[in-house]
């Protein structure tokens, strides 16, 4: 649960990716808007074909890679998917236990705090000490720089990553809190 300055209380959940979230992610990966700082609007086959090849990759054990679908309920008790937040382990620095973070959440529900409350929430459920955490956010994309720097991500550096320019943040995982019993 979360609430802006100005805004209504939005309830979420961060569910498991199932095949029934193909269809968010054609709008998501289709969409002109959500796709201007990732790369170009994919085809709706391209995407259902991208997604199938993902939801056999995230069913393997082993695979490194978690989803999580945002699910909100606003107005109504009807739960609408937004959006989804990743975390993918880094084969290349598997040593150091490197892991990239990202949301793409629909325009509607972008500005609402959802990105930083559903990453805070999967972090916290899937760092170690010593986990390192990286985002790329593209060079022009403000909104994604400030909500990194709430997040507690450091600026590492500007390169290009698949062919856009973008900047680098990192959070490293000191401790983690331990449960009361």
């Amino acid at each position: 649960m979360m609430q802006g300055e100005n805004q209504p209380t939005i309830q979420f959940n961060l569910t498991p990716l199932k095949q029934r979230h193909q269809d968010l992610f054609c709008a998501l990966y289709s969409d002109a808007r959500v796709m201007a700082f990732i790369g170009a609007p994919m085809s709706r086959a391209a995407v259902a074909d991208y997604f199938q090849r993902l939801l056999k990759k995230t069913a393997q054990a082993d695979s490194g890679i978690v989803y999580r679908v945002i699910e909100v309920t606003a107005d109504q008790d009807v739960p609408q998917d937004v959006g989804f937040v990743r975390l993918a382990k880094d084969n290349i620095e598997a040593k150091k236990k490197a892991t990239r973070i990202g949301t793409m959440l629909l325009t509607d529900f972008q500005g609402l705090g959802l990105a930083y409350q559903a990453q805070k929430i999967i972090m916290a459920e899937q760092s170690d000490p010593g986990q390192i955490f990286t985002a790329y956010c593209h060079r022009d994309n403000y909104c994604a720089h400030r909500l990194y720097q709430r997040l507690g991500f450091h600026n590492v550096r500007e390169l290009i990553y698949h062919q856009h320019p973008v900047i680098q943040w990192q959070r490293e995982i000191i401790c983690r809190k331990s449960k009361a019993v």
